[in-house]
This record gives structure tokens, sequence and C-alpha cells, in this order.
């Protein structure tokens, strides 16, 4: 191979690579990694389930999405006090648990409550009483507290998001499902090229709602899948780019021998 050759080929792939890794940065995530706005810690009758899957604006290729999302914690308040004179001897918030052990105790009459403090972030003030009992010990002991649990079940929406020319669009629910025992939801009747909103919130057996989550859009089937699928994650852009730096680099080795030989 001719020098003039050589030089021209090497410089034909340094161009095409020099465009490529261009390429790759501009389509490169670089929105992902912009910081999610932070959930409120603080709701009156409970804070949102924290969703896991779909994220936002995510693009699906079938008419079925599993949903998923974080599970609630529940709260309560142990409180220990003497009978005789009130006197507090344990106050202590508890979670996810229904059983709770004092450290040792004098002899004597003791007044045992354990209040419900609610879906995690709850605010509200009046703490309902889940259990009131006397308890005596004859001797310098302990005190294990035994309640019943307050359940948890999610109630999840789905929402259908209808294009209206020269106006807004419009939402409208198509889906909702209750009783929920398990953080996870399978639905399966989407329609192909059309984009929906889902959100999910948590219930607990004494009749409290917490906030809904923020609404996610899921796309379903439409033509930017493909593109969303190579370029909505880290990995496949810098998989080619580093498949293509080693092409490269062989490349560059073949064409200094070929040039050195000439």
């Amino acid at each position: 191979m001719s020098n003039r050759k050589v030089i021209w080929v090497r410089d034909a792939l340094v161009i095409i690579f020099s465009f490529y890794v261009v390429f790759t940065v501009a389509s490169a995530p670089w929105s992902n990694l912009k910081a999610d706005p932070p959930l409120p810690e603080n709701c009156e009758t409970g804070c949102a389930p924290v969703v896991n899957f779909p994220e936002n604006n995510y693009h699906h290729y079938e008419n079925s999405v599993t949903f998923e999302w974080s599970s609630v914690s529940v709260g309560y308040r142990v409180v220990v006090s003497e009978v005789d004179t009130g006197d507090v001897k344990m106050d202590e918030n508890v979670t996810n648990e229904v059983t709770f052990t004092t450290s040792r105790l004098p002899a004597g009459d003791y007044l045992t409550r354990v209040y419900y403090t609610g879906i995690t972030g709850s605010t509200f003030s009046t703490h309902p009483i889940l259990k009131s009992e006397i308890v005596t010990i004859e001797t310098s002991s302990k005190i294990t507290v035994v309640w019943s649990e307050v359940g948890i079940t999610y109630g999840l929406e789905i929402r259908i998001i209808k294009e209206v020319e020269d106006e807004l669009p419009e939402i409208v629910k198509v889906h909702e499902v209750n009783n929920l025992e398990e953080s996870v939801y399978t639905y399966s009747d989407f329609k192909n090229g059309k984009s929906y909103s889902w959100s999910v919130y948590a219930q607990d057996s004494r009749g409290y709602t917490s906030e809904s989550s923020p609404f996610y859009v899921v796309n379903i089937d439409t033509t930017k899948f493909l593109a969303f699928e190579l370029f909505n994650n880290w990995e496949v852009p810098f998989i080619l780019l580093g498949v293509m730096m080693v092409i490269a680099m062989q490349a560059g080795v073949f064409l200094a021998r070929e040039e050195r030989n000439d």
C-alpha cells in the first residue's frame, strides 16, 4: 500500500471516529443526571409510596406493564406509666413492629398504651389508641407490650393522555384498583401508540389514605421506543464508544506498520 493511500485511510478513520465520539457524547442521557425533586417528608395522612418502575416518561414496547413501588412504613407510640403516680416510665416510637419490651421496671402496677402514629410522614395530631392495658409485676422485671398490626394496602390509578388539537391534552382515568397487598401490579390493556400516566397511594386499615405519588408518564409502543432504548441508558453509547476505540487503535497500529514498510 502506498504512503498516500495509507495516510488517506488513516485520516478517514480519524475523521469518522471523531464524528462518532461527538455523536455518542451528544446522545448520552445527560438529562438523567438531573436530581429528582425531593419528596415531601411530612404529609397530613401519610406520604406517598416511592415509585421504582417505570420511571417518568418511560417508553415500553408491549401493552403490558408491571408497576413497582416501595412499601410504606407505619408507626406506633408505646407509653408505659405507673398507675398510682402517673409517672411515665417509657415513651417510645417504633416502626413496622407489633411488640416492644421495656427496660427492667420495679414491681408495681403499670398502664401500657399503644398509639397509632400513621403512615410514614403523617402529621395528624390526634393518634388513635390501639391498646390500653394495666399490667402488674410482682418483682422487678421487664414488660413486653404486644398489639395488633395496622394493615397496609395500595391503590393505583392509570389515565390515558388524549391529544386534542390546539388544546391542552385531555387526561381520562381508564383503570383504578384498590386493596393491593403487594407493592407490584401488572396491567395488560394498554393501547399501542398511546401515552398514559399512573400514580399509587397507600391505605391503612384504620381508614387513612396517604397522598398519591406524582403522575408518571408511560408511552406504549411509540415510534420513539427504539431510540429511547438505545440512548436512554449510559451503557449502550459508551460500550459502542469503547468498541470503536479498540477498532481505531488496531487500525492505527496496522496502518503505522504499513507506512513504515513503505
